[in-house]
């Protein structure tokens, strides 16, 4: 249903190619650019929720979590329904040009022959069109808003998951999907001060899993979405460092769990046609 040519797509992957792996660059060009044909769409998105109940180190702030990303979408497949007879075949056979040849005689003369195949023609096909259609995607995401339920801990810090990658399913007869996104997922300037202004940084990473549903909509040209999800976040082992010869504080969480649902909304912009 959505053919593309998309040379931004192609020149994008390629040039981040180029930049992480320039020694493999040249042999992976030709893999890459097949690859960026497939792409359909880049994604923003901005979501707001908060934390499911039951953590016990950590709490949604005042302003809730944020979280937002971007996303490349390529196509990875359909299912489609036919939607009418197929046209009548009239022409069986047709000539198919295949030569030119090019005789010249003594007496300097020129013959030309074009030389013609007999070919069948390729039975019609009934039109159809896409019921479900499958993409998946690959890009950034960031979310904030938590902070320390120990009101005696000042707790700042953003979750990052690079890369994200997402599998979307969509019936498009109602214009809805589902989705399931996973990835690798790091704590980011995470920062604990205590009551004397001591500052203590964590570090932690782990993969996270999500699902999420939603709603797409045309218009003027653009795919407008809303949706809604929920991630696992656990991060089951936190590593805590502070100033030299300032030992953590046992009161610092050694686990954080993030998990949490979120609400947004979001634009496609398509890259070609």
């Amino acid at each position: 249903m959505r053919t593309r040519t998309l040379r931004f797509a192609s020149t994008f992957v390629a040039v981040l190619t180029i930049l992480v792996a320039p020694d493999r660059a040249a042999a992976q060009f030709g893999a890459l650019e097949a690859f960026a044909r497939k792409v359909t769409d880049l994604s923003f998105y901005f979501n707001a929720g908060g934390l499911f109940s039951g953590g016990e180190d950590l709490r949604t702030d005042d302003g809730g979590l944020q979280q937002f990303g971007v996303e490349l979408l390529f196509s990875v497949g359909s299912v489609d329904r036919v939607t009418g007879p197929a046209p009548t075949q009239t022409d069986t056979a047709r000539l198919v040009w295949t030569e030119m040849v090019v005789v010249k005689s003594d007496d300097g003369s020129e013959d030309t022959t074009y030389v013609y195949e007999v070919r069948p023609t390729p039975a019609p096909t009934a039109p159809t069109e896409a019921i479900w259609y499958f993409e998946m995607g690959f890009g950034y995401g960031q979310m904030s808003g938590f902070e320390s339920s120990d009101p005696s801990l000042d707790l700042r810090g953003t979750i990052r998951d690079l890369p994200a990658v997402s599998l979307y399913a969509s019936y498009e007869p109602w214009g809805a999907y589902v989705g399931l996104r996973t990835g690798y997922q790091k704590l980011q300037s995470l920062q604990v001060f205590d009551e004397n202004g001591v500052s203590f940084k964590g570090r932690a990473e782990n993969f996270f899993a999500g699902a999420l549903v939603g709603y797409a909509k045309e218009f003027a040209g653009l795919n407008l979405f809303v949706e809604t999800a929920v991630g696992l976040r656990d991060f089951t082992s936190v590593e805590w460092s502070g100033p030299i010869g300032t030992p953590p504080l046992a009161t610092l969480p050694r686990a954080l769990a993030v998990s949490a649902w979120t609400v947004g909304t979001g634009v496609q912009f398509a890259l070609g046609n």
